[in-house]
This record gives C-alpha cells, structure tokens and sequence, in this order.
C-alpha cells in the first residue's frame, strides 16, 4: 500500500530469467527509449512491493507463433508461484493452431489475452485475426490490448473502434489511454462502455497532469486502471506522477486497484 492505498500494477511485461535482458533490451531498440528495470519477475516483485504495489497483472506477447504455449506455460508458473501476481497469456493471431493455443491457455487458468499488434506485426482489425477475437468473445476473458505507436497504424484507436463493432461482447483493456501517442485520437474515437476499459501504462510521462485528467474525465475515472507497464518505467516515479493528478480519495481508490478487480471478478465468473 501507498498512501492508504491498496494498489495494484495492471500492466507489467514479465520474461524468464534467462532471456529476461536480452527481451527488454529488445522492447528499448523497439522504442528507443532506456528501460528502467530487466523484466525478471523478481525484480518486478522486489521494486514494485518497494515502493508500494500489492499486485500485479503479468503478461508477455508471443512476437512468433512458435512462442505462444513456452510463454503461457511460464506466465501460469508465475502465477502459480506468486499469489500477488495474475496473468494473462498470449496468443498470436496467425497461427494455424490458434484455436489449441487458446485451449491451453485456458486449461492453464491464464485471465485474460495480452495482444501487442506493432511487436506481432498484425492490423488489429485484420480480418484474418477474426477467429481469435471469436473465441476469446465467447470464453468472456478480457483482451489487454497494446494500443498506439509512431511509426504504424497497426494499433490505432480506428482499428480498435473496428474490431469493437464487429465483436459487440469482446471484453477489452485500451492500454495506454488507448493510444500511445495518439491520444488526441483515442479520446475522439473511443468510447468506454461494459467492456470497455483503459490503463494509464506509459502515459503519465509523456502528457501533462491537466491532460491525463481530460483522459480521465473523458473516459470515466471508474473505467481506468493504473499501470506501470515494467520493466520501462520506476514504481516510484510512476506512482509520484499518478498522485501529483490530484485526483479525489474516490478516484484513486478505483483506478489503484478498485476498477480492475471489478473486471476480473466479471471475467472470471
């Protein structure tokens, strides 16, 4: 706890040790940007409870479709091991075999599917990804959406606003207040709603408190989530810039932790 606080990290990318480095070295070239931990879980675990984090919600994006089962299988272990941690796993999809992926990440008792379009290389709205969204539509598990990049429109608010049409049930968090860099556009096109959901990972340091408090009045304080998105940024700073919004004792109670659990708790039921 933080502050009185009970606080909960809903987007934090996890990587097993031996490759922990070289996959967040891989996500700094991605984004030229520096990372400020390595992605070992117990690194994540370590600062994290540090600085005030009670939990977290791990995942880790299969970039080819050879990743998918060794990555949710290490995600489930994680889990497994550390109470304080709930994992959504990967699919990926172009794989031929998606449907026995889901199946297994399902019988692994993953909560949910994180999907990151620019690392995977795939148009959120194409429709070759249609049978995946299927599936997971029909399971009720959430998706963990990675939205917005400079450089692709892979990810863009449009696509997203697309794919919510074509699946009226499909249970989604926006991360990145739906746009990383396009949050002009994520507030013009998006709109929250019962399965609607945004998360404030990689956001908070690129927009200023006036403007992240527009981002939440417009999305609803109560359809928000607090996210640090390891091993980019540090808990501490992270958390410093989340409680310099100002925001009211109500507000912050939801989107730490509050808002979150309500939506597992529907996604699990």
């Amino acid at each position: 706890m933080k502050n009185g606080y009970r606080i909960t990290d809903a987007h934090a990318h996890v990587f097993p040790d031996k490759i922990a480095e070289k996959a967040t070295e891989g996500i700094s070239h991605f984004y030229d940007l520096p990372m400020e931990y390595h992605g070992r879980v117990a690194e994540m675990l370590e600062n994290g409870m540090a600085a005030g984090v009670d939990h977290f919600l791990i995942c880790s994006p299969a970039t080819t479709v050879t990743q998918v089962h060794s990555i949710n299988s290490f995600l489930a272990s994680c889990a497994a091991a550390y109470p304080m941690c709930t994992a959504f796993g990967t699919l990926h999809p172009y794989a031929d075999h998606v449907a026995d992926d889901f199946e297994q990440l399902q019988q692994l008792h993953l909560c949910g599917v994180k999907l990151h379009p620019d690392f995977q290389n795939f148009p959120i709205d194409d429709p070759r990804a249609y049978p995946m969204y299927d599936m997971i539509q029909s399971s009720g598990l959430p998706i963990l959406m990675h939205m917005g990049d400079a450089r692709s429109d892979f990810s863009h608010p449009y696509r997203l606003a697309m794919v919510l049409r074509q699946f009226p049930k499909l249970r989604l968090i926006a991360a990145h207040f739906g746009g990383w860099g396009q949050w002009k556009e994520a507030n013009a096109i998006l709109q929250p709603d019962e399965r609607l959901r945004f998360d404030t990972s990689s956001s908070l340091p690129f927009l200023p408190p006036e403007e992240i408090r527009k981002l939440i009045s417009h999305f609803g304080a109560e359809n928000c989530f607090f996210g640090v998105d390891y091993p980019m940024w540090d808990y501490d700073a992270e958390l410093e810039r989340f409680f310099a919004l100002g925001l009211t004792d109500g507000e912050n109670r939801a989107i730490l932790s509050e808002n979150l659990d309500a939506f597992l708790g529907k996604a699990n039921k």
